[in-house]
């Protein structure tokens, strides 16, 4: 297979792990569809993994632990399906290491390091769960506009494989970034603050480090640094034809890895749509 061949090929491998997991789309579609480009060992981790994951997740965007707290009000149920999701990580982890390496497998275990952070502070995240609870609608709802410009920004790239349609998920994620660092020292204080940022500046760092896998001069939307509460910048950067395949596989299978990581919100039922 040429170099341009595998670059589309993997930029359909990371639009299968955004689509499962943002929009629903069947596993074993996707199985279908990408065992011939994907190596078969990746290809099995991830499945069995996203097999696990799938009941977490919905078109409402919501954060595993804090939708169960919504749901059932329980602090010890949702205490108790972290250690779950930590565990499911770890054994996403040693799949991962039984498999030749490739690109596809160091992105995946990338996309694990916010998660090894919470599992590491298990006692720390226990902590904030009475005030989420408490506050658990304003949390899921308050930033459901920002929630929608980056849901918007994930089907405009699912349409539009351009350098403007990823520097717009990246301005969106941070303008959600920073809206839920807000919300959460709003409602629960500096110490969920903290918690909340660094959840996010490690997964920015993930982001970081998966790019610069490919570029020595990232995007500036895409760039690490601290969270931007300013207007964006709309400077773009040229790639050529190969290397925009890569860039789109590269911030989808990032976006899919964030989608397991970050607090995303719910949007209610009367919000808009996505159609498939």
């Amino acid at each position: 297979m040429g170099a341009s061949g595998r670059d589309m090929s993997i930029c359909l491998f990371g639009l299968y792990g955004l689509l499962h997991v943002m929009f629903g789309v069947p596993a074993t579609l996707s199985s279908r569809t990408m065992a011939m480009h994907v190596p078969h060992c990746v290809l099995r981790c991830k499945d069995a993994h996203m097999l696990e994951m799938e009941n977490e997740w919905s078109m409402d965007f919501a954060f595993p632990l804090l939708s169960l707290l919504k749901a059932t009000g329980s602090e010890v149920a949702a205490y108790n399906r972290a250690k779950e999701i930590c565990r499911s990580n770890e054994l996403l982890g040693a799949c991962l290491d039984s498999c030749n390496s490739s690109m596809e497998r160091t992105i995946l275990r990338m996309g694990l390091t916010p998660w090894r952070d919470i599992c590491s502070n298990l006692q720390e995240l226990r902590e904030q769960f009475p005030c989420w609870r408490s506050n658990v609608q304003n949390l899921s709802t308050t930033c459901r506009v920002q929630s929608l410009e980056l849901r918007d920004s994930f089907e405009f790239l699912t349409r539009n494989d351009s350098v403007s349609a990823t520097q717009k998920i990246c301005i969106n994620l941070d303008k959600l970034s920073a809206c839920s660092v807000k919300q959460y020292g709003l409602y629960c204080g500096a110490e969920s603050e903290k918690f909340i940022e660094r959840l996010f500046s490690i997964s920015r760092e993930a982001i970081n480090s998966m790019m610069k896998m490919k570029y020595a001069i990232l995007p500036t939307a895409c760039s690490i640094g601290p969270l931007r509460r300013d207007v964006y910048s709309s400077e773009l950067f040229t790639l050529n034809g190969a290397s925009r395949a890569y860039s789109l596989f590269l911030l989808l299978l990032i976006l899919y890895s964030l989608s397991l990581n970050l607090t995303l919100y719910h949007v209610p039922k009367g919000g808009r749509k996505i159609h498939r």
